[in-house]
């Protein structure tokens, strides 16, 4: 009976144990989730704004910035581009929406069950280098 209740004990540590190193792998989950969601609807309106009829792109950029203020590097709201990517209107818009769509997916997946780890991961490959560092221009720091 005594080894049985060892036996419980033991277990019932380790699992607590691994519930307890889940939870650490991702401590700030929905901070992270609420960044993506806002750098996306930043993005988003960013598109739109630039395609608007008579669209002020300066105008836009800056309600870009002031959207993203905090929450992303560079001053194009995490966007990895030079003055002169600007130029094609058209390619321009697409950069935003596919950064919106990235950290919308971000988000989404931070709502799941999945793994902070693997929605990282996730995050990385789906960038592919159209942002800053590895969290797609997210400042990432708690």
């Amino acid at each position: 009976m005594k080894i049985l209740s060892t036996l419980l004990a033991t277990i019932a540590l380790a699992l607590a144990g691994a519930a307890l190193a889940q939870g650490k792998s991702d401590p700030h989950r929905t901070e992270d989730r609420d960044k993506h969601q806002r750098i996306a609807a930043a993005h988003e309106a960013a598109a739109r704004c630039l395609q608007a009829p008579g669209a002020d792109r300066a105008a836009c950029h800056q309600a870009l910035q002031a959207d993203c203020k905090g929450l992303a590097v560079g001053t194009h709201c995490g966007l990895r581009s030079k003055a002169e990517d600007h130029k094609d209107l058209a390619r321009h818009v697409a950069e935003h929406q596919r950064m919106a769509q990235i950290h919308a997916a971000a988000a989404q997946c931070l709502s799941s069950d999945r793994s902070y780890k693997e929605c990282q991961t996730e995050l990385s490959k789906a960038c592919g280098g159209i942002g800053v560092g590895k969290y797609c221009g997210m400042r990432h720091a708690h």
